[in-house]
C-alpha cells in the first residue's frame, strides 16, 4: 500500500470536527444503554417491572436519548484536543506521512480526554475501582478513535485528490 500523504490541518477540521461529533453521540447512546442493561436483564421476568415507562424500550430509551446529546458534547473536547495537536506539528515540525498526524491527533484527543475522565472518576467516586477503570478506558478509546479516524480521513482525501488528478 502506497504511503498517505499528510494534510494541512486547515484542511482536516471540518471532517474532524464530524467524526468527533458522530463518535461523542455512538459512545454515549452505549453509555446510556450500558447504564440500564443491568436493570433491564433484572426484572425480565416481571411483566409490571417498567408499565410506567411502556415496557423496557420506554424504560431504556431516555438514558439512550441523554447518552446522545451528553455523547455529542463531550466528544467535542477530545476532537479539539486532536485539532490543537496537528496544530502545534504542523507549526512545529509538519508531518510527511499519515501515520505521524494520526499519532500527533490521538495523543491530542487522550490528553483531551483527560478532563472528561477525571469527571466520571469523580461521579463515580464511591466505586473507586469502577471509576478508574472507566476513567482509563474513556482515555484509551480517545486515542484510538482520533488516531483511526484521522487515517480514515487522510485516506478518503488522498483517493480524492487522485481522482481529481486523474480527470484533470
Amino acid at each position: 500500500m502506497a504511503p498517505v500523504p499528510a494534510q494541512k490541518p486547515s484542511t482536516l477540521f471540518i471532517p474532524m470536527l464530524i467524526l468527533a461529533l458522530l463518535a461523542g453521540a455512538i459512545m454515549g447512546a452505549l453509555g446510556g444503554g450500558l447504564l440500564v442493561l443491568p436493570d433491564i436483564l433484572a426484572s425480565s421476568g416481571d411483566p409490571d417491572g417498567f408499565s410506567g415507562w411502556g415496557g423496557p424500550v420506554g424504560y431504556a430509551s431516555m438514558p439512550i436519548i441523554y447518552g446522545t446529546v451528553c455523547g455529542t458534547f463531550l466528544g467535542l473536547i477530545p476532537g479539539t484536543g486532536s485539532y490543537i495537536a496537528l496544530s502545534i506539528q504542523d507549526r512545529k515540525r509538519p508531518a510527511s506521512l499519515e501515520n505521524r498526524q494520526a499519532m500527533a491527533a490521538g495523543a491530542g484527543a487522550a490528553i483531551a480526554g483527560i478532563l472528561p475522565a477525571f469527571f466520571v472518576v469523580w461521579i463515580m467516586g464511591k466505586e473507586l475501582p469502577g471509576g478508574l477503570v472507566t476513567g482509563a478506558v474513556f482515555i484509551v478509546m480517545c486515542f484510538v478513535i482520533a488516531a483511526a479516524s484521522l487515517k480514515g480521513i487522510l485516506r478518503f482525501l488522498d483517493k480524492r485528490d487522485a481522482v481529481v488528478r486523474q480527470a484533470a
